[in-house]
């Protein structure tokens, strides 16, 4: 059977190695070999599954960022070094080494494992919600639609971004990339739905909505409490961590948070309350159902989950592409935002609107729109587009 590499080279968190995960136990039940190649090789390590399957280090830039707040997908490229020639080819060849004896890539957020793959004439897949996969326009559109974008400058980045990138392709006899979007081109697998994906000018897409994430297997039980059930995922560096818990003591809500890493003071803290802090893993798929609401950082997978399940979101971004899923949610009328830059934000009362019929009506409203979505079907499909790539490769 085939060699298959899961990557994963930009970015922070578990997140990428969760997306991964459903596909890569699907296709080594089919019988592939698979591996990981990761930006962090110990992240995702505790999720089911991920223990047999063998995991190294990814080959990654390592250098300063030019763009504090990147416009548009080219300038978190330049984040990551790609607008220099010699370091994209320095990186590409790292990747060609670790692709040497591969029969296909599946990459989250790997555009140098696509660009190797690409050289070596081996297939490749972007498992993506859509953030790091601009549509192919020149130049790809812009992130922050509430901010100044000028053209000129998003085209001279994409360009230097183009240039580094083609000569290396060219050194290998391959076709240059016009935009920066065509190189996810017939090779980005979208695990969204159009309401959550960031780029609304991408015109049709194939949408495949999310697969099952991979998760914990705790079921804890729920605490004592007069107010709404809470189920929260969040940071432990979340700077509003404490208030956020403190409002929700008030409220006597009955809270099960994960929250990887929290201090045990701060867990300690509220043991024995209505708010119970945890440090391992919860099955969200159980979980979930028995909440009213959810708190989060608007990660796509734990959006898109609340919103399935029908449960309106208080969402606590952190970084750019939950800023802006928070925003289409909030757009959907299923939940609410709070901008980290906003001081001493008002928890108890946004938790108490949530709590309140609206919210939750449009949070199942989309939950009945997509009720015959099939998960399994979907990875099923995901599998198989990947499997008839390698036969093709194979004829």
């Amino acid at each position: 059977m085939a060699s298959i590499v899961f990557a994963w080279e930009l970015g922070g968190h578990t997140g990428h190695v969760t997306t991964l995960m459903p596909v890569a136990r699907e296709m080594r039940k089919r019988g592939h070999d698979v591996r990981f190649l990761l930006r962090d090789p110990r992240a995702g390590a505790d999720l089911a599954g991920a223990e047999d399957i063998p995991r190294a280090a990814a080959p990654v830039w390592v250098g300063p960022a030019k763009h504090e707040n990147p416009l548009n997908f080219g300038q978190i490229l330049h984040n990551f070094g790609y607008q220099y020639a010699d370091g994209v080819r320095q990186l590409i060849d790292a990747w060609r080494e670790r692709l040497a004896e591969a029969d296909a890539v599946v990459a989250n957020v790997a555009p140098a494992a696509h660009l190797a793959a690409r050289t070596l004439g081996i297939p490749s897949f972007e498992i993506s919600q859509g953030f790091h996969v601009p549509p192919p326009t020149m130049p790809a559109p812009p992130l922050r639609h509430w901010e100044p974008a000028p053209r000129g400058e998003l085209e001279a980045g994409d360009r230097a971004v183009l240039a580094a990138v083609n000569a290396t392709l060219g050194a290998h006899g391959k076709a240059p990339l016009e935009t920066i979007g065509e190189l996810f081109a017939g090779r980005a697998l979208l695990l969204t739905y159009p309401e959550l994906d960031i780029y609304p000018e991408r015109g049709p897409a194939e949408y495949y909505g999310v697969t099952q994430s991979a998760e914990g297997s705790a079921v804890p039980a729920w605490p004592e409490g007069r107010g709404p059930k809470v189920f929260g995922y969040l940071y432990n560096y979340f700077t509003g961590l404490e208030p956020l818990l403190a409002a929700l003591a008030r409220l006597q809500a009955r809270t099960l948070l994960l929250c990887r890493g929290a201090h045990p003071a701060l867990v300690g803290k509220h043991a024995g309350g209505s708010v119970r802090v945890l440090n391992e893993p919860m099955a969200v798929s159980r979980v979930l159902p028995q909440a009213d609401m959810v708190a989060c950082h608007a990660s796509h997978q734990m959006t898109a989950q609340a919103l399935l399940a029908g449960k309106p979101l208080l969402m606590l971004p952190t970084q750019l592409e939950q800023f802006l899923i928070m925003w289409r949610v909030v757009r959907l009328g299923a939940g609410l935002g709070v901008d980290p830059a906003v001081p001493d934000a008002d928890y108890a009362k946004a938790v108490g609107e949530l709590a309140g019929p609206a919210f939750a009506s449009k949070a199942q409203a989309f939950a009945r729109k997509y009720a015959a979505h099939d998960p399994e079907a979907a990875l099923a499909t995901l599998a198989g587009r990947v499997e008839a790539a390698l036969a093709r490769r194979a004829a």
